[in-house]
């Protein structure tokens, strides 16, 4: 053990960082990642309290398909407009109920909270209107469904795993149940920490500050926690991302053995049956077989990529199947996009995007704050704290890349002196987060609700990457206090944004919003 040296207790291992040293078996857990999950778990329950009752982003919608799913055991469908414009017609003449529309309604009983809901016309302190909440408005003359489940093209596996709640609480009050169904994301957020851990375990072994900071990033990132305190299905996909990245890491370092090209295929698989924006990963997968097998033996690449490809191929063949059949693409936005047109249009082209000053910079302010539907903006001071921040990481990264490229690292420091291997890795992990932000966009120039929660799937890569940056930067005398830094530095911002911002949130929510709160 180093004497004197802090971290040596919180870790439990007693490894030098900078000791050559053999990967350390990741059962038991320390002890100290045992406290980290307590938490974490403890935070992310005060968290699903301290946000008001579905202000979440989409969260009415992911509760929508998720009854429709666990009490009519049938995936909810959008309706095609051209199909129920004509319904409509027909019902207007016989006065019958708006709700036999075709397609899937938003629940009445939601209604109360529409203010947190896209396409739902909101006048819910209109007594009319409470009692029989609206289902068309009419836009330039033109007639459109409103209060859809607009979540209906997402794939099913995470409103299955959140069926059993459902079930459960069918006969409570809807912010009970809303409660519960919060609950059931921490443990995806949890499989993230703990998938950080184990990806900066296996990458650089027996290095204290990145197998303790990088969790820490992924425990106390403000955005992170907030997706696994919401009904949603977005902390899934972040969770089987976070799996995969960590899985690459293992197979690189082994030269993809076939049980772990296969277990990867099938996370795939079942990452694009939670969440779709899954498909992010598969560059970096490919380029990790490429840059772990070498090109020349394009024998085994082909192999290796058959061995992921298909166990994920079929798993996701019936799904898009599915959507296939209903919607005429494999993933359905041909028909948001028509049931949308009267006012989610392209944001600009991709290099107009790339390169616009405030597309970027409302990205940074969605990455640590906004929350879901931009309404907790944080200060100017706490943002420029965390763009510097943010900056120094990065060009920590940069300069970590110039070192092992001169082989100018320190010489008993083997973080500086990777293997190759390793190289490769953290190059994977750098593709893998390009390849995120080009997809929001690219998503951006079809839609203008592009949003930095679509690229939060590589936050492990992410965090890994920065960290990496800081332990770059941080003079090593200093480096063992890094993680003890860390731990104030994540608590502190944790506090400053409960109490300056979520909580004065809540309270107004509670103002505005009479018909709930009387």
């Amino acid at each position: 053990m180093v004497h004197g040296d802090p971290i040596a207790s919180l870790t439990s291992d007693g490894v030098s960082p900078t000791s050559s040293s053999p990967p350390r078996a990741l059962w038991p857990l320390p002890t100290w990642l045992w406290v980290l999950i307590a938490v974490f778990i403890a935070k992310q329950c005060v968290a699903v309290i301290a946000f008001p009752p579905f202000s979440g982003h989409d969260e009415i919608a992911h509760l929508a398909y998720a009854r429709i799913l666990a009490n009519e055991q049938r995936l909810p469908v959008l309706p095609e407009l051209g199909a129920w414009r004509e319904a409509r017609r027909e019902i207007a003449q016989t006065d019958a109920d708006e709700l036999l529309l075709p397609g899937d309604d938003l629940p009445s009983d939601l209604y109360p909270w529409c203010r947190f809901v896209l396409d739902w016309y909101c006048e819910p302190e209109v007594s009319s209107w409470a009692e029989n909440p609206p289902r068309v408005v009419t836009v330039a003359g033109e007639f459109y469904p409103s209060g859809f489940v607009y979540t209906a093209n997402h794939p099913p596996l995470a409103y299955a795993t959140m069926a059993p709640l459902v079930w459960l609480t069918n006969r409570w009050e809807p912010m009970h149940q809303q409660a519960v169904l919060r609950l059931w994301a921490i443990p995806f957020g949890l499989v993230v920490v703990l998938a950080g851990w184990v990806l900066a375990m296996t990458l650089f072994p027996g290095d204290r500050f990145l197998a303790t900071t990088v969790p820490l990033a992924l425990a106390f990132q403000p955005q992170i926690s907030y997706e696994a305190g919401l009904i949603n299905n977005d902390i899934a996909g972040i969770a089987a991302v976070s799996v995969i990245v960590a899985l690459i890491a293992s197979a690189m370092r082994d030269r993809f053995r076939t049980r772990q090209a296969i277990l990867i295929g099938v996370v795939i698989g079942l990452g694009m049956l939670t969440r779709s924006n899954t498909v992010i990963i598969v560059p970096a997968v490919v380029l990790a077989v490429v840059l772990s097998r070498g090109w020349r033996d394009w024998r085994g690449v082909i192999s290796t990529l058959m061995k992921i490809g298909i166990p994920a191929f079929f798993l996701v063949l019936p799904w898009w199947a599915w959507m296939a059949a209903t919607y005429g693409s494999i993933d359905g936005l041909n028909r948001i996009g028509q049931l949308q047109q009267w006012w989610n249009t392209p944001e600009g082209s991709f290099f107009g995007l790339l390169t616009d000053p405030s597309f970027v910079v409302m990205r940074f302010k969605e990455t640590w704050g906004e929350y879901g539907w931009r309404l907790i903006h944080l200060g100017s001071g706490l943002l420029i704290t965390l763009g510097l921040v943010t900056l120094l990481s990065l060009v920590g990264l940069v300069l970590w890349g110039v070192l092992v490229l001169r082989g100018a690292g320190l010489r008993n420091d083997p973080v500086e002196h990777p293997a190759q291997w390793q190289r490769q890795v953290v190059v994977v992990l750098v593709v893998s987060c390009v390849v995120a932000y080009a997809a929001v966009v690219q998503f951006g120039t079809a839609f203008a609700l592009t949003q930095a929660r679509y690229y939060f799937p590589v936050a492990a890569p992410a965090a890994l990457l920065c960290m990496l940056g800081l332990r770059t930067v941080l003079p090593v005398r200093f480096r063992p206090w890094g993680p003890w830094a860390a731990v104030v530095g994540w608590c502190s911002l944790t506090l400053l944004l409960y109490f300056r911002y979520v909580l004065p949130f809540h309270a107004s929510i509670a103002l505005e919003m009479p018909w709930i709160t009387k």
